[in-house]
């Protein structure tokens, strides 16, 4: 039929009689095969071969945007790490430096304890001398400072 939206030769009709062959209810002039629900209305197609490379090209979009928004995360912690990494060897280094400085004044203070103990028995041995030399001395003269 004419008009119909489907030509006579799918419906296995004859083109040339337009009353010949029209087995599913579209005789009507106004019915269309958009308007019905029955065998003959419209049946919209599955999807195409483009439409399924279109929603794989949108799935890789979107995977592609998860996956760079993870990669800026793992970055982002990368460098918070790194910044992390950078502060503790500084750390380290001024540690390190104070322990040096340390090291140096422990042994300054050791030095000088070891030259005030040879002061002190220079003193001692000093003092020991002269002890002795005023014993013998005291001895000497049987008990009299003076001889």
């Amino acid at each position: 039929m004419f008009g119909s939206g489907t030509p006579d030769w799918s419906k296995g009709g004859d083109s040339s009689n337009p009353s010949s062959g029209n087995s599913a209810g579209l005789n009507n002039r106004y019915n269309s095969y958009q308007q019905g629900s029955g065998p003959g209305s419209y049946q919209p197609p599955g999807q195409t071969f483009a439409d399924k490379q279109t929603n794989v090209l949108h799935e890789t979009v979107k995977t592609q945007y998860a996956a760079e928004g993870t990669a800026a995360t793992v970055m982002n912690q990368l460098q918070q790490q790194r910044q992390q990494i950078q502060g503790a060897r500084d750390d380290l280094w001024e540690t390190k430096e104070t322990t040096e400085i340390a090291k140096r004044e422990l042994a300054d203070l050791a030095a000088k304890n070891r030259r005030k103990k040879r002061k002190l028995y220079f003193i001692i041995a000093l003092l020991s001398i002269t002890d002795t030399l005023l014993f013998l001395r005291i001895a000497k003269c049987r008990g009299s400072f003076f001889c």
